[in-house]
């Protein structure tokens, strides 16, 4: 079993959903080397911002992607669909988001 994904499965349990979105947005900066900023927008609504790119969505539909890996993998579709260029296969940490295991 891997243990990353079973440190952030745990973390994703036992946090509450604005904490395990500041864990997701740490990652998120030290792998792409830009600062992520989460910002309140309205009540219970948030907007994500790298660069150039953002998503807004709601603390709950966060809460509903609260998995090992969901949030992330969210957050970086959201960009790419919006033009972010990355290499799926860039590092352990994005394969995971993506599903990848390989060993």
């Amino acid at each position: 079993m891997n243990t990353t994904g079973f440190i952030r499965g745990y973390m994703a349990k036992s946090m509450t959903a604005s904490e395990y979105l500041q864990v997701v947005v740490k990652a998120l900066s030290m792998e792409f080397g830009s600062k992520v900023i989460v910002e309140n927008i309205s009540q219970g609504d948030i907007r994500i911002v790298m660069d150039n790119y953002e998503v807004t969505t709601s603390i709950k539909d966060i809460s509903e992607l609260s998995k090992p890996y969901g949030i992330d993998k969210f957050i970086l579709q959201s960009f790419a669909k919006q033009g972010f260029k990355f290499d799926i296969n860039r590092s352990q940490y994005v394969q995971y988001c993506f599903g990848i295991y390989n060993q």
